[in-house]
């Protein structure tokens, strides 16, 4: 019989409660605060799933018109003894709108004034064309990198190749070995994680050739287009020489020159008045070419030009017109530039402050609504705009540098 350090009487005494069992009781509160930080958690999971964010590239432009205006000049130093049209005017095309006269001193001045604007127009010929060989140098140069490049790719995709073959063969053995219990399945599974990896990497290797194989094939097509753009210039230069190599014959002749209106269309930007005596190349108004409309012309930057797309959609906030007051508008990239320009190019109204591309945007509206009525939007209004580019949800967005690092590897 085991002897124990309390009495008996002493342990009875201790298994007695009182006061009853000894519970521990949750407030309410605490159940209500666990259920809401639950549904918090819910939400913000359900928020990062199915929540969406669109990336934005914001850009600066202007607009212009979808065919060329027609900038009508008065040639020669005269008086416009006649102005036949008025502002918003609609004309022909070969409807006379002005008539200018000439004295004899007019007419020395003008011989003057056209001998030196032929000076200038054989310079600018001859800078056409050597502008034309530098970039006819620069898409050579360009095409044998890039051909250059491309060799380089297949070589790496051949050794990629081989690797892979490689590692499936060894992948293989050991697939063997472990069925043979010779090495362990752990083994075998990390040969063919390796067969894996080499084959990403291969995938990689040959979007990279498709990427430059593309590239290759656009400085190609670019040749001819620079070639055909060069010599065009050239032709209209030298039709400019012609036309005023006959004015610079003819001016001691002539005392009266009838301008025609260049193409049908709506008279606007008049610069003279009746009896007001001009210069040599004064402007004299401009025609809005008939059924013309309106597009952005967009400046984006070069670190961004590779997401933007064509049929991309385009938030647009016209400067004349505060978008906090009256609203955002919206277009669809319609064109992209083949050809960057580089900083203190202009560009309309604007100058690139950095290597930029010209991107064309739709307008789905050639108006603004504006204190109750329809406003017509006009040529070289500024805009800024935001292109939508990739939609993906948050939770994609936040793992995205995961993604990253995992591609890398």
């Amino acid at each position: 019989m085991s002897r124990s350090l309390f009495r008996q009487e002493a342990i009875d005494a201790q298994r007695e409660k009182y006061l009853g069992e000894t519970t521990l009781a949750r407030p309410v509160a605490y159940w209500v605060y666990t259920l809401l930080a639950a549904a918090i958690a819910a939400l913000l999971l359900g928020v990062a799933i199915w929540g969406e964010y669109t990336r934005r590239e914001r850009v600066e432009g202007h607009l212009a018109l979808d065919v060329g205006a027609a900038r009508v000049l008065i040639t020669d130093a005269g008086r416009v003894s006649e102005l036949a049209i008025r502002e918003g005017d609609e004309v022909q095309a070969g409807q006379p709108i002005a008539t200018i006269t000439y004295d004899r001193s007019t007419a020395e001045t003008s011989a003057t004034e056209l001998a030196s604007r032929r000076t200038l127009l054989e310079r600018e010929q001859l800078q056409v064309q050597e502008l034309g060989a530098q970039q006819a140098a620069q898409v050579r140069k360009r095409v044998k990198d890039l051909e250059s490049e491309l060799a380089q790719a297949d070589r790496e995709i051949k050794l990629q190749e081989s690797r892979v073959r490689s590692a499936r063969e060894q992948a293989t053995r050991f697939q063997q070995l472990a069925a043979e219990k010779f090495v362990s399945d752990l083994v075998a599974k990390q040969k063919l994680d390796e067969v894996t990896d080499q084959e990403i990497k291969l995938q990689a290797l040959r979007r990279t050739r498709s990427q430059v194989d593309r590239d290759l094939s656009a400085a190609k097509m670019e040749q001819p287009s620079i070639e055909l753009r060069t010599r065009g210039q050239v032709d209209q230069v030298a039709r400019q020489l012609s036309e005023l190599q006959e004015s610079l014959a003819g001016v001691e002749a002539r005392r009266e020159t009838v301008i025609k209106a260049p193409v049908s269309g709506t008279v606007t930007n008049i610069a003279v008045v009746q009896g007001q005596s001009v210069a040599a190349d004064t402007p004299l108004a401009t025609v809005l070419p008939k059924g013309s409309g309106l597009h952005a012309e967009l400046l984006v930057p070069s670190r961004a030009i590779g997401f933007i797309q064509k049929g991309q959609q385009v938030v647009l906030r016209y400067e004349a017109f505060p978008h906090e007051r009256f609203g955002q508008y919206r277009g669809t990239v319609e064109e992209i530039g083949r050809n960057v320009w580089s900083p203190g190019d202009r560009m309309g109204p604007l100058t690139a402050k950095e290597p930029v591309y010209r991107v064309d945007v739709k307008l789905e509206r050639q108006n603004v609504t504006a204190l109750g009525k329809e406003i017509a939007l006009r040529p070289g209004m500024l805009v800024n705009a935001d292109i939508l580019l990739e939609r993906r949800t948050l939770l994609e967005w936040l793992f995205e540098p995961v993604l990253q690092l995992r591609g890398r590897l």
